[in-house]
């Protein structure tokens, strides 16, 4: 635990968010590691009870979690009942304000219930808001349903009502400044455990191996079945696919590889050796926006790269060269950019680190020193200054 030595904060964090901090998913990782710096009496969790199977092996959670109510995964409509479940999840957060006295709210998008659910507790309790958007909100909700009209409505009054906008990338907070005026507060990943020193990648294997960490999930889905294109039928290659998913459901959506192999990793630091068992990683991002619009996936950054980092390994990125990701690979010289939706140059990428291992080993080394940029007490001692100033 990398529970924070700083001076305490006049009061507890009530943190509102779409999953308890065990689950394996992108935000809940994000928010869960933040919370390590800050000591059990300045934080109490307000939250639906964790996916069973997308839970992770994490160290005991040191501080307060209150599991709200929420449909069980899986049911028909369950997005739409779960904006509803911010009634009851509303009801539970007053009860925890009073008995707990936060100083602040930190509401986390993305969830469209969560978010509600922390703008109605501010404005009934008075409590003064942080908004945490982990992804654009309203910018990604086109079209005329419900969800779009939800958004519509509920980002302006966040903007107005929160006495901070956080996101966590810089690429996020420049399009805030540029779409709406609005000075964010960047609060990343934190990187919590000793940043090693660098050490030079071993002899590749044979056949090299490729690996990708994460959820498959529509803006992913695309990119990797180029890959399995590129790679999958060479036995000088071997994928190896680091998800809660099953194998069934990913050859169900185009993942059939005879080379391929598919394993869920529950414990974080056993996934970083897994990961250094490889020679390359892959990180993946849609061309075709699909679910997505285009300004939420140019302004993404998603937190496998810090694990791929701390891996050591080179990175293949295939992701449009104009996006926040993209740009940072690029000037940190920490990645190959495939810029071309094609398999072959996936394929080319893939053969030039295999060739050319010097490469590979500088680009991993470059990736070591732009962690230092994410290492934990610095990101949390800027969002801990920003609640002890909410008093002022």
């Amino acid at each position: 635990m990398a529970e924070s030595t700083t001076a305490p904060i006049r009061g507890p964090l009530l943190v509102v968010n779409s999953a308890a901090p065990t689950e394996a998913v992108g935000t809940t990782i994000v928010v869960r590691r933040l919370l390590e710096h800050f000591r059990r009496e300045e934080v109490v969790f307000l939250a639906r009870a964790a996916n069973r199977h997308a839970r992770l092996r994490v160290h005991a959670v040191h501080y307060p979690v209150v599991r709200g109510w929420a449909p069980r995964r899986g049911l028909r409509g369950e997005r739409f009942t779960r904006v509803l479940a911010a009634a009851p999840m509303l009801t539970q957060g007053i009860a925890m304000a009073l008995r707990y006295r936060p100083v602040a709210i930190l509401g986390v998008f993305p969830d469209d219930g969560s978010l509600l659910t922390a703008w109605l507790l501010h404005r009934v309790t008075g409590i003064p808001l942080l908004a945490y958007f982990c992804d654009l909100y309203m910018e990604d909700r086109v079209g005329d349903g419900w969800e779009a009209r939800l958004s519509r409505w509920l980002q302006p009054r966040v903007f107005r009502s929160a006495r901070r906008l956080v996101v966590v990338n810089q690429g996020m907070a420049d399009f805030y400044r540029e779409r709406y005026g609005i000075d964010a507060l960047v609060v990343p990943t934190c990187i919590n455990q000793p940043i090693p020193a660098f050490a030079p990648p071993p002899p590749h294997h044979r056949p090299f191996r490729i690996g990708y960490s994460g959820n498959v999930n529509p803006t992913r889905i695309a990119s990797l079945r180029a890959l399995i294109e590129a790679l999958g039928r060479d036995p000088g290659f071997e994928v190896r696919l680091f998800t809660p998913q099953p194998r069934a459901d990913l050859e169900r959506r185009g993942l059939r590889s005879g080379n391929a192999s598919v394993e869920f990793v529950r414990d974080e630091a056993t996934l970083v050796r897994r990961l250094e068992e490889c020679d390359a990683l892959f990180i993946p991002v849609a061309f075709d926006n699909g679910e997505n619009t285009r300004d939420q996936l140019a302004t993404s950054f998603g937190i496998k790269s810090y694990e791929y980092f701390l891996a050591q390994r080179p990175v293949v990125v295939h992701a449009p060269g104009d996006y926040f990701l993209t740009r940072f690979y690029r000037q940190h010289g920490c990645g190959i950019v495939v810029d071309d939706p094609a398999p072959a140059p996936v394929l080319e990428a893939f053969l030039r680190l295999r060739e050319e291992p010097e490469v590979g080993a500088e680009m991993a080394r470059r990736g070591l020193e732009a962690l230092h940029g994410f290492e934990g007490s610095r990101v949390a001692a800027a969002l801990r200054a920003e609640i002890g100033g909410l008093g002022r």
